[in-house]
């Protein structure tokens, strides 16, 4: 009786198991983040990297992430960026001059932080589907410059803070997503050198623009066919279009003359003037033992243009979970 019990038991678990895993695969966008939350007590693991070529050289931004299920429906994000995208000084003749910056070689270094929380306030279930909508708040700080209106917290561009909402719907093999949200960078302060090293540098102050940006996101489970149980690897298919509108940057600059400071405001480079963009990136995905993720984008100019970065863009994740709880 005890064993029929146990098994009963078992194969109850595993379907349940069965049932998450088919309903929830493919909601796990490469590039955007769904409605739906982790469960409390989970902690994931995520590292995730962006490479594109620039004149003679590939830049790179690679990030490690905790992600951890405070409560069924918050969900925290903390994550830790490096890049050699810029240092900590504006280019020299700042604005002026090469901006945007193109092939300034600069050292591999850590940028700074950035923190996500997701609250997920509605789930509207039925046979294999399902809705869920979500609200999150975002905040970074980072210490090198950024040379474009155009602002980017998760990517370790910008410190600032933002929010939106997402909603995902998932019928089936298919889900699809949507994002809206809107981003505050707070003003960079740095240096400008002077070009022949003669005159002190230049004192420089960036207020970038401020954006909304959204994503569309569509996911599609192409194997298995029909799931046996949940070792068996998933394979995923998506294609996500995202995308900017933001406002053009204000810059500053400090010139000593006579020992006053005058004032100069700047909004000349296009690099720093209102613009938008879209996106598109078809992506696949490996899910191994339902745990295991490794997914692979590749991301191509569709609409507008984006200075902070040059085309096709490469992005490569590998995420794993760990379960803190009571088995």
């Amino acid at each position: 009786m005890h064993k029929n019990m146990w098994r009963n038991c078992t194969t109850t678990i595993l379907s349940l198991i069965l049932l998450l895993h088919t309903a929830a695969a493919q909601e796990l966008f490469p590039l955007s983040d769904p409605a739906s939350s982790m469960p409390r007590n989970v902690l994931g693991v995520r590292f995730f990297s962006e490479t594109y070529h620039e004149v003679t050289q590939w830049r790179n931004m690679s990030a490690l992430r905790l992600m951890y299920g405070a409560t069924p429906k918050l969900t925290t994000y903390l994550t830790a960026i490096a890049s050699n995208h810029h240092g900590e000084d504006f280019p020299v003749e700042f604005p002026f001059h090469n901006t945007p910056e193109r092939g300034a070689i600069y050292p591999y270094k850590f940028n700074g932080a950035h923190l996500y929380l997701k609250y997920r306030f509605l789930t509207l279930d039925g046979q294999n589907k399902h809705l869920r909508i979500a609200v999150y708040g975002e905040g970074a700080w980072v210490s090198t410059t950024h040379h474009e209106s155009e602002p980017n917290l998760e990517m370790g561009d910008n410190s600032g803070m933002g929010g939106g909402a997402i909603a995902t719907w998932l019928h089936k093999k298919l889900a699809v997503s949507l994002t809206l949200g809107y981003i505050k960078p707070f003003h960079a302060e740095g240096y400008s050198p002077d070009p022949i090293h003669s005159l002190p540098p230049v004192p420089v102050d960036v207020r970038y623009g401020e954006a909304l940006h959204y994503a569309f996101s569509l996911g599609y489970l192409i194997y298995p066919g029909q799931y046996r149980d949940y070792k068996q690897t998933n394979i995923n298919l998506y294609v996500e279009c995202r995308g900017k509108y933001f406002n053009h940057a204000e810059v500053t600059l400090f010139h000593k003359l006579q020992n006053e400071y005058v004032l100069s405001t700047l909004r000349y480079p296009k690099a720093l003037q209102t613009g938008y963009f879209a996106d598109i990136s078809p992506g696949i995905q490996f899910i191994i033992h339902s745990n295991m993720r490794i997914d692979f984008s590749t991301t191509f100019r569709m609409l507008g243009y984006s200075y902070a970065r040059l085309y096709p863009v490469y992005t490569l994740g590998i995420q794993r979970y760990f379960y803190l709880g009571k088995k």
